[in-house]
């Protein structure tokens, strides 16, 4: 018991002093974290009930029409939700989710760095550009398929034009289909990066706030645990 002791004394003084190290900032509002975790999960429920109603697994024993409302009340909560980042992003003047031209010029070597050709990411803004190419692109899958599940749930009453210019409504359900492919193919590629590539991000969403490495000349400032 005394050599268990003495072994976890200097584990537990050198947790204290990693954790001096580094600013504590704050990088997530609040209205962010609300809609990253109601549109997240929204946006399982929508997947779900919406692969039930494409092709329904019948061991499930699940009521069509109760799936149904699910997938709508959950789509008007996801656009819900979407729309309250909108609003606070042109309030704050916050262009982080927009990719730009630099930003997608570093996507070669982001890649690189993933595929282990590289042993540092390129320089990023608050998101790298392989996440501003998967948020961006979900923003705009989803309200596409949005607009589509309109235009397919009034069977034709509204929005016929939406039929003809797709190719009827099978090829909107085909379309809608692997839009929800395409999410449950990045959205655990967002998951795992999240956990493996830098933890104070995940924390982040929780909290609002995350820990920055300090600067090499702010490294000197923090004391040292003795």
């Amino acid at each position: 018991m005394k050599h268990s002791v003495k072994l976890r004394k200097p584990l537990l003084k050198q947790l204290k002093a990693d954790n001096l190290k580094g600013r504590i900032i704050k990088s997530q509002s609040i209205w962010v974290r609300i809609f990253h975790w109601g549109f997240a999960i929204s946006l399982v429920v929508i997947i779900s009930t919406g692969l039930q109603l494409h092709k329904p697994a019948h061991f499930l024993a699940l009521n069509f029409s109760k799936v149904l409302v699910a997938h709508i009340v959950f789509s008007w909560f996801a656009l819900s939700f979407l729309a309250l980042r909108f609003t606070d992003a042109l309030i704050r003047k916050d262009d982080s989710l927009i990719p730009k031209i630099r930003d997608l010029k570093h996507f070669p070597k982001l890649m690189a760095y993933y595929f282990f050709l590289r042993s540092s990411p390129p320089p990023a803004r608050k998101y790298n550009s392989g996440q501003l190419v998967i948020y961006f692109s979900w923003f705009l899958v989803f309200l596409l398929a949005s607009f589509l599940g309109l235009a397919s749930y009034w069977q034709g009453e509204h929005l016929i034009w939406v039929w003809h210019l797709v190719g009827g409504f099978q090829m909107i359900r085909w379309i809608k289909f692997i839009i929800s492919i395409y999410f449950l193919a990045t959205i655990p590629v967002h998951i795992y990066l999240s956990l493996t590539e830098d933890i104070s991000r995940l924390q982040a969403m929780v909290t609002g706030y995350e820990r920055k490495p300090p600067m090499k000349n702010e490294s000197k400032n923090f004391p040292r645990i003795k």
